[in-house]
C-alpha cells in the first residue's frame, strides 16, 4: 500500500472479457458529485481477448482520474492484490466490471466516512439483470446509517455478503492489519471480508441501495463445464476449511455465542451446498471421504448451525441429518444418480 495518500478514494476494478458491461460500469463511476482530482479510477485488464481495452481506452480520453494496466491473465483475486498496491485513495472500494453504482453517491458515503473516521462504511446492493438502474430510490442521509464496531456488525447481520463490491473500507487500515486476498480463485473475498470485520473497530452501514448487482448468464459462477465445476467444488472446500480455522479461532477468543453461532452457519451453508453439488457429479467415494474428513478435522462437519434462518425448513432439516450421517452420505455416492434427480 502506498506510503503517502493524495486522493480520497482509490476505486480498483479487474478485468477480464468485459467488454458488454465495462462502459456502463465506467459510467457510473464517472457521474459522481465529488471532483475527479478526488478518486481515481484504476482497471488492471487481466488478459482480455475482447476489445475491453478499446472501450477503456476512449473513456481514459476524456477522464484523467481513469488508469488501465494490463496483466498476464494471473486470476481475479491476484490482479485485486496488484491493485491494492497501486492506489493511493484514503479509502478502497473493490468492483467487479460487470457491475456499477448509482449515480451521485460518493460524497455522502465519502463525507460520513470521513467524519466518523470509519475503517469499512458499508451499504446495500441490489440485484438487477438491467444496466440501467442508475438512479437512488431515495436521498442518502444520516438517517440510513447506523455506526458499529465489526463484531457488533457480524453479530447484527450473519446474512451479510463476502463480495468486497458492497463496502469501503480504509486503506490505511488494511495495512495495519496486513489484510490481502489469499489465492483462492473464486472465494478469496470470504476470508478478506470476515477478516477485515473481525478488526475493525469503527463501521458505519447505509442501508439504502447503492451498488448494483448484475445477473449475467454468462458468469463463471454459473457455468456448467464439468471441470470449472470441479474446481469451484474445490476452491469452496479451500474456502471453507480457512473459514473454519477463523471461525475457531474466534471460538477461542471470543466469549460472544451468536458471533460464533453466525460464523458456523454461514460456513455450515457452503459446506452443505458443496456435498450436495458432490453428490450431483461424477466424484468417486474415496473423493467424497477425503473431502468429509478434512471438513471434520476443522469442525464443519457435521454441519450443526445450518438449520437457521432460510434454511430452517422441514425439508431442509431432513436432508441436513442425512448429510450428517457420514454412513448415508457414503451409500448414497453409490446411488447418487437416482438421488441426484430428487435433491434440490
Amino acid at each position: 500500500m502506498p506510503k503517502y495518500i493524495t486522493m480520497k478514494l482509490s476505486i480498483l476494478i479487474p478485468m477480464y472479457n468485459a467488454k458488454d458491461y465495462i462502459g456502463n460500469c465506467l459510467e457510473s463511476l464517472i457521474h459522481q458529485n465529488i471532483p475527479e482530482d478526488d478518486y481515481e479510477i484504476i482497471i488492471m485488464d487481466d488478459g482480455s481477448k475482447d476489445n475491453s481495452v478499446d472501450i477503456v481506452s476512449e473513456f481514459i480520453k476524456n477522464h484523467k482520474n481513469i488508469k488501465l494496466h494490463k496483466e498476464p491473465n494471473s486470476g481475479a483475486y491476484n490482479t485485486r492484490n496488484k491493485l491494492l498496491k497501486l492506489a493511493k485513495g484514503d479509502y478502497i472500494y473493490n468492483l467487479d466490471a460487470d457491475d456499477y453504482i448509482v449515480h451521485n453517491c460518493l460524497k455522502e458515503l465519502l463525507d460520513c466516512a470521513e467524519q466518523n473516521n470509519l475503517d469499512v462504511i458499508g451499504f446495500k446492493t441490489q440485484e438487477t439483470s438491467s444496466l440501467e438502474n442508475i438512479a437512488l430510490n431515495e436521498l442518502i442521509s444520516k438517517k440510513h446509517l447506523t455506526l458499529y464496531d465489526g463484531l457488533a456488525f457480524l453479530e447484527a447481520y450473519p446474512l451479510m455478503r463476502h463480495e468486497p463490491w458492497w463496502y469501503f473500507v480504509r486503506s490505511g487500515f488494511l495495512s495495519e492489519n496486513n489484510l490481502a486476498f489469499n489465492s483462492n480463485q473464486y472465494n478469496a473475498d470470504v476470508t478478506f471480508t470476515l477478516k477485515m470485520f473481525l478488526e475493525a473497530k469503527k463501521v458505519g452501514y447505509f442501508d439504502i441501495s447503492i451498488h448494483r448487482y448484475v445477473q449475467s448468464g454468462d458468469s463463471i459462477m454459473r457455468s456448467k463445464d464439468l471441470e470449472i465445476v470441479r474446481k469451484r467444488l474445490e476452491y469452496m472446500q479451500m474456502m471453507i476449511l480457512n473459514k473454519s480455522k477463523l471461525i475457531n479461532t474466534v471460538k477461542s477468543q471470543s466469549s460472544s455465542e451468536v458471533l460464533v453461532q453466525n460464523l458456523s452457519h454461514r460456513r455450515d451453508v457452503f459446506t452443505f451446498f458443496n456435498i450436495t453439488k458432490m453428490l450431483r457429479g461424477p466424484f468417486s467415494l474415496s473423493y467424497m471421504k477425503a473431502t468429509i474428513t478434512k471438513f471434520k478435522d476443522v469442525g464443519a462437519y457435521p454441519m450443526n448451525d445450518f438449520n437457521r434462518f432460510r434454511y430452517n425448513t422441514f425439508q431442509y432439516r431432513i436432508l441436513r441429518k442425512i448429510l450428517n450421517n457420514a454412513s448415508m452420505l457414503y451409500f448414497l455416492i453409490s446411488v447418487r444418480r437416482i438421488f441426484s434427480k430428487s435433491i434440490k
